[in-house]
């Protein structure tokens, strides 16, 4: 994973995850998105109130994280 974090840092602005091994991705630097989430679509935003083990990782072009505001990603047929 500390790799992966290297070869995607400078191409990608953030590192996201779905998990349910939490403990693991912390250690590595990883933080658990507290807040609520949501994936975006022509329609809107579609809520996704029971999705849980989302991790982030901050990269160096990461701008201020609020881990507790919505976070989104786009809808392509399956959210998260």
């Amino acid at each position: 994973m500390r790799c992966l974090a290297d070869r995607i840092d400078g191409e990608y602005v953030i590192g996201c995850l779905e998990t349910e091994r939490v403990g693991f991705y912390e250690r590595l630097g990883w933080q658990l998105w507290r807040g609520p989430l949501a994936g975006r679509s022509e329609q809107g935003l579609i809520p996704t109130p029971e999705q849980k083990g989302i991790m982030v990782l901050r990269l160096s072009q990461t701008p201020a994280l609020h881990l507790d505001s919505l976070l989104t990603i786009e809808y392509e047929g399956r959210i998260w």
